[in-house]
């Protein structure tokens, strides 16, 4: 008898029966990236990538800025409508969406699972992120304060898909 890891090993388990036994962190299947910018210069704070996808393996500036031309460009468009942003961008497997709070701004890449999980998660981000950085967000000069970049660690270590669990298991209704 064979366990998993043998067949898996051994080519004996194909992976197209929608089972993916290298990735164990149900995050990974959800987001290809996501980026922390600053929306009124459009610097990136942080950016921590999901997937291994060569496309994401890309400097993170320049993404990060091309999303954020993205966000501005909506806004020269329609420039009487102060409040139209960018929500999401819908291609045929990935959704690009956009949250702000304060000067702060998150874009995450999916993989096009369910918007609703998915934005949840991005906002629960979003919130845990401003709330630990508003003062350094909101003072932003240009020089990225070190415990910004320690957040990374968090978004490396944390299972994304609880932040959506806890979220609806303990809503208050």
């Amino acid at each position: 008898m064979y366990n998993s890891k043998e067949l898996y090993g051994q080519g004996k388990v194909d992976k197209s029966f929608g089972f993916n036994l290298e990735k164990r962190n149900n995050s990974e299947s959800r987001f290809h990236a996501i980026y922390f910018l600053d929306n009124l210069t459009g610097s990136l704070f942080l950016s921590n990538k999901y997937s291994t996808q060569s496309a994401f393996s890309s400097n993170g500036d320049l993404i990060s800025g091309f999303l954020n031309a993205l966000n501005l460009f909506i806004k020269e468009i329609n420039p009487q409508e102060n409040d139209d942003e960018i929500e999401e961008i819908n291609f045929k497997e990935t959704r690009i969406l956009y949250e702000r709070k304060g000067r702060l701004l998150v874009i995450a890449i999916s993989k096009k699972t369910n918007v609703e999980i998915e934005r949840t998660i991005l906002r629960q981000i979003m919130e845990d992120f401003y709330g630990r950085y508003e003062k350094d967000i909101s003072k932003f000069n240009g020089l990225i304060d070190p415990n910004i970049l320690l957040y990374k660690k968090r978004l490396e270590n944390k299972n994304l898909e609880t932040l959506f669990l806890y979220n609806n298991l303990y809503k208050p209704r």
